[in-house]
């Protein structure tokens, strides 16, 4: 018995399965002597096409027939929902275009080819020119719904940040396994408003109550023990080789033996009800379900009601007799309404402070008595409104004793001046976020509304220098750019060679004919020439994550090797850790000049870092032999890992060590005997663990 995933390449013979059944040939291939002895929990790739375009053509025409509304903030075309559909997909990859072909397919017969409008191609790496170029095109060929088919996660979130730079509300934003990272879901989660409501296709439905026959559990119950075990919310695909096992236990047990036919016979029989889904194979052992299409609920904290629960459980929406209408959002509202409904908030979450409601502009429409971009401001009292509150308190005063009124004021005023402190907070974590993206308009428009608490324009650009200088200081360089095409043909068009080390970036980056950066304002001092990281786009240099111990002797294609191979196997997205790399953002115009920056400053600045990212990882090539070291940090508390690059550069230990292992010994404070080690240095070492 052997269980294979999507890729698996366990066996010859399940390589054909490569895509979880979306090629069933070796379930159905004449000839074939072990073809009767393959059973998939996965349904064939086009039943999941299937359900994503008739769940899209369903929504559209309840919302024509007046059985659903269309949610706050969106609208349909002026022939309705139904008549608007028009499909377009963004295929990644070479290796999808077989994919993309069956979807458009799929697409043309629910849709009509005539509103099956061009693809939007990416070769491989994302490029943020060429999607921006495709997006635009289709935002003038009116595409309503956008389809994305990659096996890259990093790319749904891409596509959204394109769309909202665009201000492009497509009525749907679709995909398949997207957004079943459990990187995606904790960024939803954390607040990642801009990802909610994207559509994507599953067997499991994570709500559902059924209890399984032979598990005895329901999909909550699952959850929790996986959760448990494993630290993280498993996906369909983990709940899919759960129930194969409850399946294949099953039959076992009704075979009472171990005999491969007889077990293969009790199979073809089955009837397992489970949580995953109904466990009963076709004609080709192929199981008989449909696919489920699934919304990505908002995040916590919003004040969406039920929208979401204390699980963060995907909500089904198709096929309609496992939905409920009510959790639908389609049309998508606009980026304008969105980001007044998850940013114009108080602290508890609440869009225009509960002092008023999303417009479907985007704009807060205010309560009486209140203005203000969000509505915390108390709107200034008219002249007749004095003289009528003059009178009132007149009368008061002839009932109420003077000193029962005074307490009643100065509860008024605390609990305001209370309120107005949470407003500010809220306001100044806006403006930190805006800062980060570099967004001009956002944050003026921040500004302008804490110029209503006294904040005058010169105390605002004192705060935009002080906020710019410390975001450059704590800023990291994203592991996804280190990966990518972009940097890699900026390191080989600088250097003119093919492979260059980091010293070999260095005379050109800094010394060539064009220097980056040295043109532009160092946020950090006032002077000319910036750090790296400074010239980088916002979703590129973010808070420092990860501390990087190396040396600048390594290569980029051993960089770009070990990085690639850390995040895999910690389970990590590159788009989401940020390293502190001194190449990037150390101010090179000072250090490498020698002038300006002392020894003790830069010793300062590298242990302010590394206390702020709290974790390093360090950095050793072409390693073979296993030791493991252990310690800790004793002044910043710093965990740190040790990772390796399979590349075949060829550097001498020594060097890695100055490098790599000096700097992590002075920086951890760790306790290492080195006389143990040397004999162990001699023959090359990888550390597996801290």
């Amino acid at each position: 018995f052997a269980l294979a995933g999507y890729s698996s390449t366990l066996t010859l013979k399940s390589a054909p399965v490569a895509a979880g059944a979306s090629n069933a040939t070796i379930f159905n291939v004449s000839g074939a002597p072990d073809a009767s002895l393959v059973f998939g929990l996965l349904p064939p790739g086009h039943t999941y096409d299937e359900s994503m375009m008739a769940s899209i053509v369903h929504m559209a025409s309840e919302i024509d027939a007046g059985r659903a509304n269309l949610p706050d903030g969106a609208r349909c075309g002026p022939n309705g929902c139904r008549a608007g559909l028009r499909f377009s997909i963004i295929c990644v990859g070479p290796t999808q275009l077989g994919e993309c072909d069956l979807v458009r397919e799929e697409a043309g017969r629910r849709f009509g080819t005539e509103n099956i409008a061009e693809d939007i191609y990416i070769p491989s790496i994302l490029s943020a020119a060429a999607l921006s170029t495709g997006l635009l095109r289709c935002k003038e060929d009116s595409v309503t719904v956008v389809y994305v088919q990659s096996i890259v996660f990093e790319a749904l979130t891409t596509v959204l940040a394109a769309l909202e730079l665009l201000d492009y509300t497509p009525y749907a934003v679709a995909g398949w396994g997207l957004t079943q990272s459990q990187s995606y879901r904790e960024k939803v989660q954390r607040g990642y408003w801009q990802g909610s409501h994207v559509l994507d296709v599953t067997i499991w439905d994570e709500s559902s109550t059924t209890t399984g026959e032979f598990s005895g559990m329901t999909s909550a119950a699952f959850a929790s023990r996986f959760l448990q075990r494993w630290a993280y919310r498993p996906s369909y695909l983990a709940a899919a080789q759960f129930a194969a096992l409850c399946a294949l236990s099953k039959a076992i047990e009704a075979a009472n033996s171990l005999e491969v036919e007889a077990v293969a016979s009790e199979m073809r029989l089955m009837n397992l009800s489970e949580f995953y889904a109904r466990v009963k194979f076709d004609a080709y052992g192929q199981i008989a379900v449909t696919p489920l299409v699934t919304q990505v609920p908002p995040p916590r904290g919003s004040k969406d009601p039920g929208l979401f629960d204390d699980h963060f459980v995907y909500k089904t929406v198709w096929p309609e007799t496992a939905s409920d209408f009510t959790f639908h959002t389609f049309p998508l509202p606009s980026w304008a309404f969105r980001r007044c409904f998850f940013e114009k908030v108080d602290l508890d979450g609440t869009a225009c402070f509960g002092r008023g409601h999303c417009g479907a502009g985007g704009a807060c429409v205010c309560q009486d008595g209140w203005e203000g971009d969000s509505c915390e401001i108390p709107r200034t009292t008219t002249s007749s409104d004095t003289m009528t509150m003059t009178i009132i308190v007149a009368v008061l005063g002839a009932v109420i004793a003077a000193a029962a009124f005074a307490t009643l004021v100065r509860l008024y005023y605390r609990r305001s001046h209370r309120k107005l402190q949470e407003q500010l907070a809220a306001l100044f974590a806006m403006l930190h976020e805006a800062h980060w993206m570099r967004d001009s308009q956002r944050v003026s428009q921040v500004w302008k509304s804490l110029q209503n608490f006294g904040y005058t324009p010169a105390r605002a650009s004192e705060e935009v220098a002080r906020r710019s200088k410390e975001q450059s200081e704590e800023a990291g360089v994203c592991i996804a750019y280190l990966l990518s095409q972009d940097f890699a043909d900026l390191a080989r068009s600088r250097t003119d060679k093919e492979d260059p080390t980091f010293y070999d970036m260095k005379d050109t980056f800094f010394f060539g004919a064009k220097p980056i950066g040295q043109e532009q304002t160092c946020p950090r001092d006032g002077g000319a020439g910036c750090a790296l990281i400074d010239t980088l786009v916002p979703a590129h240099r973010r808070r420092c994550t990860y501390f990087l111990s190396w040396t600048w002797g390594y290569t980029l294609s051993t960089v770009q090797d070990g990085l690639s191979t850390w995040t895999a196997i910690e389970g990590m997205a590159p788009s989401e850790v940020f390293l502190f790399m001194c190449f990037f953002v150390s101010n090179q115009y000072r250090i490498l000049s020698g002038k300006q920056v002392s020894a003790a400053e830069l010793e300062h600045t590298f242990e302010a870092c590394l206390t702020r990212a709290g974790r390093m990882v360090a950095f050793l090539i072409c390693l073979n032999h296993v030791i493991k070291i252990t310690g800790h940090s004793k002044t910043t508390k710093t965990r740190t890992t040790i990772t390796r690059s399979n590349s075949h550069q060829k550097l001498s230990f020594e060097t890695q060590l100055i490098g790599c292992l000096a700097c992590f010994v002075e920086m951890c404070c760790c306790f290492v005997d080195f006389n143990s080690l040397l004999p162990v240095l001699s023959k090359r070492v990888i550390v597996l663990s801290i």
